[in-house]
């Protein structure tokens, strides 16, 4: 086609909750928060071999939409338009927003939690996988504490837009999705304060493009995982850092 649809940015619907965990996966193969999360000894592998501990990672992340649909979160995502009548709209970026948790909109209940999938990720990643994920959540919340109070910020983190979780299709980086994600969003609510944790260097740089500032790194898992999450211990287990930021 002479004259291609250019890809746009719109909210997800759930009955694209697979396309989008398969797209997550690809881009999380080797994340070392979920890593860590999940209690493996070894790298996950990309191929066929390593089908079981795919799924596994899967599951969690059907979890992890579906408790985000539950409170209303806002899934955001870039498609890129069918190039003929015969084709589909493919996701290629997607971005999970938490809003300011108030009386109508804030996480389920342990219970809820249940209901939305947890129980199929505690039996894939053990009881252990719980105890981990918070100790990540508990890092970034005590440093995001620190980081209104040391900018004088009104209210909490929990008045914030929360990036619980947003990537590129890896056939699709470089192309400026991310950045057609952030804006949307801002566009959105552009009065409001984002908060987030970037869990890479790279990804920091990319968020300090849009304003956001670090306020302070922040080790999980040490003595426990080493740099990539995989279970690690002595001199390898040095932990993995995350950058809570702010944009205010």
């Amino acid at each position: 086609m002479d004259n291609e649809a250019e890809p746009y940015v719109r909210v997800a619907t759930r009955d694209e909750l697979e396309e989008l965990v398969y797209m997550n996966q690809r881009a999380f193969y080797r994340s070392p928060p979920q890593t860590f999360f999940s209690g493996v000894t070894t790298p996950l592998k990309t191929d066929k071999s390593d089908f079981k501990r795919q799924n596994k990672q899967r599951k969690f992340l059907r979890f992890l939409f579906r408790r985000s649909w539950s409170y209303g979160a806002r899934v955001t995502v870039v498609v890129i338009p069918p190039a003929t009548e015969n084709e589909k709209e493919r996701i290629a970026a997607s971005a999970i927003w938490r809003p300011p948790i108030t009386a109508e909109h804030k996480p389920p209940s342990m219970v809820a939690a249940l209901r939305l999938g947890l129980i199929p990720v505690l039996a894939a990643w053990g009881y252990g996988a719980l105890k981990r994920i918070t100790e990540l959540i508990h890092a970034s919340e005590s440093s995001l504490d620190k980081g209104f109070e040391a900018r004088q910020l009104h209210g909490t983190p929990d008045d914030a837009w929360y990036l619980q979780l947003m990537c590129v299709d890896p056939d699709f980086q470089g192309k400026g999705f991310m950045s057609k994600l952030i804006r949307e969003a801002f566009g959105h609510t552009p009065d409001a304060i984002f908060t987030l944790e970037s869990t890479t260097p790279y990804s920091r740089g990319r968020y300090e493009h849009f304003g956001f500032q670090v306020v302070e790194e922040v080790i999980v898992g040490k003595g426990k995982a080493d740099s990539g999450g995989v279970v690690a211990s002595g001199e390898a287990a040095t932990g993995f850092t995350i950058y809570p930021m702010i944009k205010s």
